[in-house]
């Protein structure tokens, strides 16, 4: 014999709001436990997966998954167009880090797509401050200098002459 519930208190609401995340993790958890998130993971961790020079030039953007292919995927990398054909050749070996970092064949294939890559803001190598240039220095600089008319040219020349000094110390 099955035992019966009580029966519900009517004051009681039974429609109640219910947190977002409960509902979505239900909705998403058979399509997570069958492709994993395995994008999110490989955007959040490409500079240690890929490396500097990799991180530099690509990005990873989409995983597309076969019908029937299980995990393994095809990732979609846009990368610099200068930096294309190397990366083709390193296809195998991205693969094969990506799958490592993993544990388990994440990756089938690459594609590549040509695309600028963004870099964030701080990556721009910071600007030199100068110092100032010693007597000495500003005296042989000027001596340089002084069969230049241009005064264009004179200016480019100076700046020139300025970081070249100020930052052979």
């Amino acid at each position: 014999m099955s035992e019966k519930k009580p029966p519900r208190d009517p004051a009681q609401r039974t429609n109640a709001p219910k947190a977002l995340g409960l509902a979505l993790g239900r909705l998403t958890r058979p399509i997570m436990k069958q492709r994993g998130v395995a994008l999110a993971e490989i955007i959040n961790h490409w500079a240690e997966i890929a490396g500097p020079l990799l991180t530099q030039e690509t990005q990873p953007e989409k995983m597309v998954y076969a019908s029937g292919a299980g995990h393994a995927a095809t990732l979609e990398i846009g990368v610099s167009p200068a930096f294309a054909l190397e990366l083709q050749h390193l296809s195998p070996l991205i693969i094969d880090k990506i799958n490592g970092y993993f544990g388990f064949r994440a990756v089938e294939k690459l594609r590549l797509k040509q695309t600028p890559i963004r870099r964030p803001e701080s990556a721009k190598p910071a600007e030199r401050s100068r110092r100032p240039l010693s007597a000495e220095e500003r005296a042989k600089l000027e001596d340089l200098l002084a069969g230049v008319d241009d005064r264009e040219l004179r200016q480019a020349l100076e700046n020139l002459g300025q970081s070249l000094f100020s930052a052979s110390r």
